[in-house]
């Protein structure tokens, strides 16, 4: 089975490193193609993946300025695919072509045994239905994985006792694709630097006619990003928190209005932009 995986990194050099031995080593009847996007890492992350590459692992490293963050990474290295795909390599008789599975992933995961043969044998059980790799902490709760939409833009994290039911779309922690799915929809949408473009990707995967749905077990370990310090951190000043949100990392409100307009219609968008400044002005 050949899957080719797509990941962004910046500055986390000994994570991206156990990421790759995890996946690889946990999953031994999978062939990985790696296509690693590093955002201009000053720890060595580059410099380890060029030597993973010497050791035999099949990484295509890509390198950003600094400025590509996690949706404007994760779209560079689906471009790439893309393109890599319509014109196979010829040197040493090494194809692009031939891919089963996209796996979209974070690079900070520590990923359990079997978890994308598992994930790829529920797949085809589902109808090569794609599969959101549900992620837990070191205690085993929760923190990551598919999600559900119940009213509005308010939605909630399907539990991997919840894997027969369809999700609306996911965090992309660990997300095994079909490839013809992800040849079909293309790469992330360009109007997202960092947060929402994995939201929105897995919206327009259901709206082609993809089933996506939560994995039968957790994939793998991914703490969970608390809002402490975030915008939505209510202890901070008013101003500080606009600020925040405003921030390529918070809720920008340019591609947040982008997002609720594409996915959820015109009304929708102007009442969650603004129920974001309401939160703050009321502390909330």
């Amino acid at each position: 089975m050949r899957i080719i995986a797509v990941f962004t990194c910046f500055n986390r050099k000994a994570r991206t490193q156990n990421c790759i031995y995890t996946l690889t080593e946990g999953n031994p009847n999978c062939k990985f193609t790696f296509v690693a996007v590093d955002d201009n890492s000053t720890d060595g992350t580059a410099e380890m993946l060029q030597a993973l590459q010497k050791d035999g692992y099949d990484i295509r490293l890509l390198k950003g300025n600094g400025s590509l963050f996690y949706s404007g990474g994760m779209r560079l290295g689906m471009e790439y695919v893309l393109k890599r795909v319509a014109a196979p390599i010829k040197d040493n008789d090494a194809s692009d072509d031939g891919y089963d599975y996209l796996l979209m992933l974070n690079d900070d995961v520590f990923f359990f045994e079997n978890c994308v043969e598992n994930m790829a044998a529920q797949s085809k059980e589902q109808g090569n239905a794609v599969i959101a790799g549900a992620m837990c902490d070191k205690r085993h709760h929760m923190t990551y994985g598919a999600v559900k939409y119940t009213y509005g833009i308010h939605y909630r994290k399907l539990a991997t006792t919840e894997w027969e039911m369809q999700a609306d779309t996911f965090n992309a922690n660990a997300v095994l694709i079909p490839f013809e799915a992800f040849r079909e929809v293309g790469a992330i949408d360009g109007h997202y630097i960092h947060s929402l473009g994995d939201f929105d990707y897995g919206l327009s995967i259901k709206k082609a006619g993809y089933k996506i749905y939560s994995s039968k077990e957790y994939a793998g370990i991914c703490e969970y990003n608390p809002n402490i310090g975030g915008w939505q951190d209510v202890s901070l000043p008013r101003c500080e928190r606009i600020r925040k949100k405003e921030s390529i990392k918070g809720a920008p409100t340019k591609q947040w209005f982008y997002f609720l307009k594409k996915n959820f219609g015109l009304f929708m968008a102007v009442k969650g932009c603004a129920t974001s400044y309401i939160r703050i002005l009321i502390k909330k």
